[in-house]
């Protein structure tokens, strides 16, 4: 079974990169890394982004000065390591704590961790603030292992990877300010209350990231003022009263994919989470819904 959860270094994807370009196929980079095929695809897909930011990391590491304590370093990166694979938040003080502590472990007597030694490391080692956001780490790993081990291997078994898809919903608050902001010392943050108009977007591909469907974009008016004397638009645009995805949008959108895998005489697997405005009485025989497990959409 591949690793779904382990996380991917800039070096393998760059060996990935320079395998495929030497004429090894994804499949066969896939086997050998022990990882999903679309794994692969999508650093394929990425080779541009990739390898800009390898030629950056590397110019970054030319002028970066090497620690005085390699030791403390690298135990310091191996612990940083751990807690994030555990989800555990990490302030910069918390980190300064732990590097004084290691030193005093691995050589005695006192070491006082300045903001300049903290800044130098986390150069050395790419490492920024970032908000912590989303619901994964309250998945239940083991719902995750049991659907990926026991149940999807017999309803993936009789597609390609062409016919997979996956399909959601995500909002879209095009009025809602940033979160964070550059501000002067001292100044206190503050901020208005949040705009909550939205639209919701429906995201649709294969597993192999060739396939990406045109977005459908759900609004709450039938016919916008932006939109006025506008006869062709990128996007599919249906409407509701609150801007959300509804069953009934939902279905038509199916049937009329439907229709064109029928007049192709193709049959695809989609999966979903089970929200409530995803049926589970439709019947479909081109298109096989897949509903998604309980509250592991966001890992699986």
């Amino acid at each position: 079974m591949t690793d779904k959860r382990r996380a991917i270094n800039l070096k393998e994807k760059i060996d990935i990169i320079k395998s495929i370009e030497s004429g090894i196929n994804k499949s066969e980079n896939a086997r050998r890394k022990n990882m999903a095929k679309t794994t692969v695809s999508t650093i394929w897909s990425n080779r541009e982004k990739i390898k800009q930011e390898s030629e950056n990391k590397s110019q970054r590491i030319k002028k970066i000065r090497n620690p005085v304590r390699p030791d403390v370093d690298q135990a310091l990166i191996r612990w940083f390591e751990v807690r994030r694979t555990e989800n555990i938040p990490i302030s910069g003080p918390l980190l300064k704590a732990k590097a004084e502590d290691l030193f005093k472990g691995l050589h005695g007597g006192d070491f006082k961790c300045s903001t300049g030694w903290l800044e130098r490391f986390k150069v050395r080692h790419n490492i920024n603030v970032g908000k912590v956001s989303g619901e994964a780490g309250d998945v239940s790993r083991e719902a995750v292992v049991n659907w990926l081990t026991e149940k999807w291997p017999g309803i993936a078994q009789n597609y390609s990877y062409e016919d997979i898809f996956n399909g959601d919903e995500t909002g879209l608050f095009y009025k809602m300010t940033p979160d964070r902001t550059l501000k002067f010392r001292g100044e206190k943050c503050v901020g208005g209350k949040q705009s909550k108009l939205r639209y919701t977007v429906w995201v649709c591909a294969d597993t192999t990231g060739s396939k990406k469907f045109k977005l459908l974009v759900i609004g709450k008016y039938k016919r916008p003022k932006c939109m006025k004397n506008i006869k062709n638009l990128p996007v599919i645009y249906k409407s509701n009263r609150r801007a959300w995805m509804t069953s009934d949008i939902f279905i038509n959108y199916l049937k009329e994919w439907y229709e064109k895998l029928r007049r192709q005489k193709r049959k695809i697997l989609l999966l979903v989470d089970n929200c409530a405005a995803h049926p589970k009485n439709v019947d479909l025989t081109n298109i096989r819904l897949e509903f998604l497990p309980p509250n592991c959409t966001s890992v699986i």
